[in-house]
């Protein structure tokens, strides 16, 4: 996704990364966020508002859009008493990379949610070409990050200076291969809960935690071009994360515990176990 005005709002928040999810109810009065390069898919039900948002990315394609649609009918059983049923569909994301990746992935979305046996109305479909833009002969995400108002279902383009909290270990997760899909918000408690989960450390580490910014963005990313400023940071943050840690479930998730977290009204994440 791509260049956004900068969305400020003051309610809570849940921000997503790649192989994650969130789900929450529109009553809550809190606000999904959404900030990175990729695809993402939003699941509403217009009965209950109930919200789930998605990054996929090219792994569990078929067993990320059930769970979604999990979510959003258990969040909606106590629906709003007369209201419409009515499941909505909103994907976001790509660009006319070189690899034609964004047009696989996305042909792969849309497959796997017309292969399931519950009817869903596509409503939004900013993905690919439609997502595209030039800047001289390049191409480039037109969007690269969005945010919901769950009271309304508006959906709005935006960019954010937070990133949220624990994003080097969120990254060495989806850096060292994980497959899953995995949510990051407790809808029931109202905070972000990360993990417990573990990834893989890498040969040569010390030297990877050492790598320039050039060769960070030449060769660790699909589109070198279109990533943001901070990419090289996040990598390295990450390297040094699977360095400093390499097992996360005896160090950074001990006894086997999530870490969670809370948005405080001014804008701050305070770790709340």
């Amino acid at each position: 996704m791509s260049k956004a005005s900068i969305h400020r709002h003051t309610g809570k928040a849940s921000i997503l990364r790649q192989k994650a999810k969130a789900s929450v109810l529109c009553y809550t009065g809190k606000t999904l966020i959404y900030k990175h390069t990729g695809k993402t898919s939003i699941h509403r039900h217009t009965g209950s508002g109930a919200v789930c948002l998605c990054h996929f990315d090219s792994c569990g394609t078929e067993t990320g859009c059930k769970k979604m649609l999990g979510l959003v009918k258990e969040l909606s059983k106590d629906k709003l008493p007369g209201s419409e049923e009515r499941m909505e569909l909103h994907l976001f994301g790509g660009f006319r990379d070189d690899n034609g990746t964004s047009e696989s992935l996305s042909i792969k979305l849309l497959t796997a949610f017309n292969n399931l046996p519950e009817e869903i109305h596509l409503q939004t479909a900013c993905i690919t070409d439609i997502n595209n833009t030039k800047k001289g002969s390049t191409n480039f995400p037109v969007i690269y990050g969005i945010v919901i108002h769950l009271n309304s279902g508006e959906i709005q383009k935006a960019t954010f200076l937070d990133r949220g909290p624990d994003q080097p270990i969120r990254s060495a997760r989806h850096f060292t291969g994980s497959e899953a899909i995995i949510n990051i918000y407790d809808h029931k408690k109202g905070v972000l809960s990360i993990g417990p989960f573990n990834y893989s450390t890498m040969d040569e580490i010390d030297l990877l935690c050492r790598l320039p910014d050039q060769f960070i963005r030449e060769h660790l990313s699909t589109s070198p071009e279109q990533e943001p400023a901070h990419f090289e940071d996040a990598v390295r943050a990450a390297l040094v994360q699977i360095r400093d840690h390499p097992k996360p479930l005896q160090t950074v998730f001990k006894e086997g515990k999530p870490r969670q977290y809370k948005l405080e009204a001014n804008g701050a994440w305070t770790r709340c176990n």
